[in-house]
């Protein structure tokens, strides 16, 4: 191996142990020499989610690194024979290893070319999205703003349409200070941030919803946060809400418990429908979340607890299917 590539390459042998450590990696991942050499690759520098998971060769992907402090940063990774290829990345980029990684466990090859299509314009159409919920309350933040602060006899404004004024700017700067949580919970999932309140669940309070028929078969208690696992659930059972009333269905197997929420229509949904559609917000009256916001925050909700969610909206009617561990009581 040349200089220049023991410098931009991390040696690893069959087993998966450091071989060669160069000098860039040290200074990117904070482990000196000393301590890398000989050390698991996955056990040194992936989170535990990723622990036990291979890795693909030959293809490029973002990987989410454990920094010797503690904090986790995304380099792209490139594994081919004996080494490992790597550059930082300033942010979470596509083609992402979790996403892929949740992708192909499926065995279903179809299904999983649907999903990864399917994520690749969620993000899009949810950048698209978000720019636009962003933009229209500041529009009218500064519009209003600026009538407020005029000193133009032409635009001067009554006591009441002040009063109005001010009602419009503070109800869209709400609107702006949720949308900013979300877009942050969003980030602390995707990076796993803020860790999880597990305890012991009931399936049965779990899925209660009013007005929705629950099917639970038996299986044990799963263990996940409560409040994330009612908020996904909630985004199932509103997409569902969109075409029709739907039904739940849970069922244990395999060591894993699967959520249908499903609604059979004449009418179907389409993908692009859905990503723009509006859903009521679980915590907050009056407020809503687009349909690619919801999917998006649904998504990594799931993966946080080790299971994955999936939306068909490809025939009549909408399925929503949640799969996550169970935890043995």
């Amino acid at each position: 191996m040349s200089d220049e590539a023991a410098d931009a390459d991390i040696g690893v042998n069959a087993a998966g142990d450091i071989s060669e450590w160069p000098a860039r990696a040290a200074e990117l991942f904070g482990y000196e020499r000393s301590r890398a050499l000989g050390a698991s690759f996955a056990g040194l520098l992936l989170p535990p989610r990723l622990q036990g998971t291979a890795l693909p060769c030959g293809i490029e992907l973002d990987v989410p690194i454990v920094h010797r402090d503690g904090h986790e940063l995304h380099a792209a990774l490139l594994l081919k024979d004996g080494a490992i290829a790597f550059r930082p990345l300033p942010h979470r980029c596509p083609p992402d290893a979790e996403l892929y990684l949740r992708a192909t466990a499926d065995p279903d090859l179809p299904e999983r070319h649907r999903l990864l299509t399917e994520l690749s314009q969620l993000r899009t159409e949810f950048i698209r999205v978000a720019s636009h919920e962003l933009r229209t309350p500041l529009t009218s933040i500064v519009t209003f703003a600026t009538m407020l602060e005029s000193g133009d006899d032409a635009i001067a404004m009554s006591p009441q349409d002040r009063r109005a004024a001010l009602s419009v700017i503070r109800r869209n700067a709400e609107h702006m200070q949720v949308l900013v949580a979300d877009l942050l919970l969003l980030t602390r999932l995707e990076t796993a941030e803020a860790p999880l309140d597990l305890a012991p669940l009931h399936l049965s309070e779990l899925l209660d919803f009013p007005g929705v028929p629950l099917q639970l078969g038996p299986g044990p208690q799963p263990l996940g946060d409560r409040h994330l696992l009612r908020e996904l659930f909630h985004t199932a059972v509103e997409i569902g809400r969109i075409v029709g009333p739907p039904r739940i269905e849970a069922a244990y197997g395999n060591g894993r418990w699967t959520v249908v929420v499903s609604v059979a229509t004449e009418g179907g949904l389409t993908a692009e429908r859905l990503l723009s559609m509006r859903i009521p917000h679980p915590e907050k009256a009056e407020e809503y979340r687009t349909g690619a916001l919801a999917l998006m925050l649904g998504r990594e909700i799931a993966a946080r607890h080790g299971g994955t969610m999936l939306t068909s909206v490809d025939r009549p009617g909408v399925t929503v299917r949640v799969s996550f561990p169970g935890v043995a009581t």
